[in-house]
């Protein structure tokens, strides 16, 4: 929907470090929450424990690279659909998408954008949840219909996990005036009020444009906030997987893990993978760098 006669946005959400901190340690929880759940719900369908895995037998180093490289597909798979559902929502609703890709604050990160186009607040929220109900919700039901594919679960907890901005944004516009529009922009989320709406009204912080950026920072908060997580996961999530009885699952393969639940008649426990969480930030850290320096001969 577009609006002839624009006027100045009455605020703008930017990324900033701190929020992009929070996501991560919220986004990485709920992929855990999700795993866990998906876990269960198969074991309730199925009547049998799953341990997700990309291969079915150990192989060595070829086994290794090929579960890899299995996992790089149906995760950047993921992505790529969460980010195209997007874009048809946003077309859905007469908006234009946009794609791309981008580094913020050493993170990769895909985006669908809509800008020029204004949106009501609960279409903007319809849009904003669209991905995560839609292949949640299909990879459910595909999961009670396929108990082979156990590999599913690995996309609900991804696709989850990595819908923390989309529930984040709709959590604050339901803080809002209904009569407010949004418009989605590649640098931020712009809010559009009508006159009997104040900056006062609006959930966001007003100093989170004013906070430091340094990349010092950035990783000092980052360590703290996977220090956090750790704690979260260990004096809630084991109790509670343990209540819920959630069965043994992984996060990853035999060959590249990054969480192991265990629960058996023996006992039980909840383990990370530092090797491979440490490949995963040198990769991700690589990956940045690369795509700025590409960016700065680009420009």
């Amino acid at each position: 929907m577009h609006i002839a006669n624009r006027h100045q946005p009455i605020y703008i959400f930017h990324l900033t470090p701190e929020i992009s901190l929070i996501w991560t340690a919220l986004g990485s929880l709920l992929l855990i929450l999700a795993a866990a759940a998906s876990s269960w719900y198969y074991a309730m369908i199925h009547a049998e424990t799953v341990i997700f895995r990309l291969d079915s037998s150990g192989g060595g180093l070829e086994t290794g690279i090929i579960s890899f490289l299995g996992w790089l597909i149906i995760t950047f798979g993921t992505i790529i659909v969460h980010e195209l559902l997007h874009g048809i929502a946003f077309a859905t609703f007469g908006g234009s998408p946009h794609y791309g890709f981008k580094v913020k604050y050493f993170m990769p990160l895909a985006y669908a954008t809509s800008p020029g186009n204004f949106f009501r607040r609960n279409i903007f929220i319809i849009i904003a949840l669209a991905p995560l109900l839609v292949i949640d919700i299909g990879c459910l039901v595909l999961l009670a219909i396929f108990p082979q594919a156990t590999w599913l679960i690995w996309v609900i907890a991804l696709n989850t996990g990595g819908a923390i901005g989309d529930i984040w944004m709709t959590v604050q516009l339901l803080r809002c005036p209904p009569s407010i529009r949004v418009e989605d922009r590649k640098e931020g989320i712009a809010i559009y009020a009508p006159p009997d709406v104040t900056r006062q009204q609006l959930p966001f912080n007003r100093i989170d444009n004013n906070r430091m950026h340094s990349t010092g920072k950035f990783w000092l908060n980052l360590t703290l906030m996977i220090l956090v997580l750790l704690l979260i996961s260990s004096f809630l999530l084991i109790p509670l997987l343990k209540m819920l009885e959630v069965p043994s699952f992984i996060i990853g393969n035999n060959n590249f893990w990054i969480l192991r639940w265990q629960n058996t008649a023996t006992g039980f426990s909840l383990g990370f993978n530092w090797i491979s969480v440490l490949i995963m930030i040198v990769t991700l850290c690589l990956l940045g760098f690369v795509v700025n320096l590409v960016q700065r001969r680009l420009q």
